[in-house]
């Protein structure tokens, strides 16, 4: 049998064939000699950075002293090579002669998410770092009982491996200015670094009360409230998924922030806490009590880069309790407006007749098929659950998205349900899914 193809007899079919051929064949050969630079160009520049500035950040505040040392460094003219750990390798750490570690503490004691694929691969390494000189400002909260617990881990492996500690390891409680600017004089009379703010640069700005909405009537829980406000001045810019750090008085308090600037205004959701004794929570009670509509409030803008969405051809995944739906309603938000409907959003609370919060908004957008909706409830006496279970159920269906290349948002509770979270994905996933994961940073979590 003969295949009819009448193009082969056409002059100018064949011309645009051989073109594209030949188009095709010189993309290939580009690719196939530029993929090796591509490949090792970050490889490279670290190889030729004068020293090595590496941080470990969940909420962006280590990174934004980590990104001012380094800019610090390049106007006193050096050339520090500038990363987060899990960009890391031991080869790259054996390079330099002088390295600073800008490290948070996730939680109790864990290394944040930019850190810990570095610290599962090197913890238990004994490398030769004879020839490094460091120092670790540990960023942490003594409230927690493994106070600076990473800093800690990271610069005894460091000191183990036989780097010399320029200066001891600084701890720094709740991003104390005055202990930032002693460790800041320190190192810039080792590194030679100009002087400049050490800060973390949170900028405060005013902003006036506008109103606030109980989200949950009459719910077993704690009241929780949809705070409204509006900037006393132009509407600053913020992306989804980052924070708004609130001072009261002496209190500074972070919350993940609810909306777009394109809403018209800062919105946040705030469960009241209520003490022992009765009394309400400081922060809290101030914002869902005590202050009157009209207001003034100063409030700074943090950028969370470990929370941001990858991009718009990313299906995502969104699990969440409580007030951790702030976060993840902007980041929702954000989808929409780039039209994209391959979310899937799974959300905790307790009673299903009181704790619908924002219902109207939600389940339209799944009425709309805007999203895929899974809500669960843990004070419901026919079916009580809390996501982990609903998530559990859902195997297949979230490994078929993995699988597809979806990221995962995960905001609320650390000690309930982030970790409860973090081990059962761990378990439903297989190896190989997990580590791409983590690898390919499609693994978001916005914790407290």
């Amino acid at each position: 049998m003969e295949l009819a193809l009448p193009w082969l007899h056409d002059p100018f079919a064949l011309r645009g064939l051989w073109a594209a051929l030949a188009i095709g064949g010189w993309l290939l050969l580009c690719w196939y000699c530029l993929a090796p630079v591509w490949r090792h160009r970050r490889r490279s520049s670290t190889a030729r950075a004068d020293w090595l500035i590496a941080y470990a950040s969940q909420s962006g505040a280590a990174r934004q002293i980590a990104e001012q040392l380094a800019l610090a460094a390049r106007h006193g003219g050096q050339a520090p090579a500038l990363l987060p750990l899990n960009e890391l390798s031991l080869d790259e750490l054996g390079r330099p002669t002088r390295a600073l570690f800008v490290v948070s503490t996730y939680g109790e004691g864990e290394a944040p998410d930019n850190a810990a694929l570095f610290w599962r691969r090197v913890r238990n390494q004994r490398p030769a770092l004879h020839q490094l000189e460091y120092a670790v400002l540990a960023l942490g909260d003594s409230q927690y009982a493994d106070y600076c617990g990473f800093g800690r881990r990271l610069d005894q492996w460091l000191s183990t491996a036989g780097a010399q500690a320029a200066i001891p390891r600084t701890e720094v409680d709740r991003l104390d200015p005055d202990m930032l600017q002693q460790w800041r004089t320190r190192v810039d009379g080792l590194f030679g670094l100009p002087e400049v703010d050490a800060s973390t640069a949170d900028t405060f700005e005013h902003w006036v009360l506008a109103d606030r909405q109980q989200l949950n009537p009459n719910s077993p829980g704690a009241p929780a409230w949809m705070i409204r406000l509006l900037p006393a001045a132009a509407m600053p810019r913020w992306q989804a998924g980052d924070l708004a750090q609130v001072r009261i008085g002496q209190l500074l308090r972070t919350y993940s922030i609810a909306s777009l600037p394109e809403d018209g205004a800062l919105e946040l959701i705030v469960r009241q806490v209520i003490n022992d004794d009765g009394s309400l929570g400081q922060g809290s009670g101030w914002l869902c009590q005590h202050a009157d509509p009209g207001a003034t409030l100063e409030i700074a803008l943090r950028s969370n880069p470990q929370f941001h969405l990858t991009g718009p051809d990313c299906p995502t995944i969104f699990i969440g309790a409580g007030t951790g739906l702030a976060g993840l309603r902007a980041l929702l938000k954000q989808r929409q407006r780039q039209g994209r409907r391959d979310n899937w959003l799974i959300f905790g609370e307790r009673c299903r007749q009181h704790d619908r919060w924002l219902a109207e908004e939600i389940e339209g957008w799944a009425a709309q098929d805007l999203l895929t909706l899974d809500l669960c409830f843990s004070r419901t006496a026919e079916h009580a659950e809390y996501v982990q279970h609903r998530l559990a159920a859902k195997a297949d269906q979230l490994r078929q998205w993995v699988d597809r290349g979806a990221c995962i948002h995960v905001c609320g509770s650390l000690a309930g349900m982030g970790n409860a979270i973090h081990g059962l994905l761990q378990e439903l996933l297989s190896a190989e899914q997990w580590q791409q994961l983590q690898r390919q940073n499609r693994y978001r979590r916005d914790l407290y």
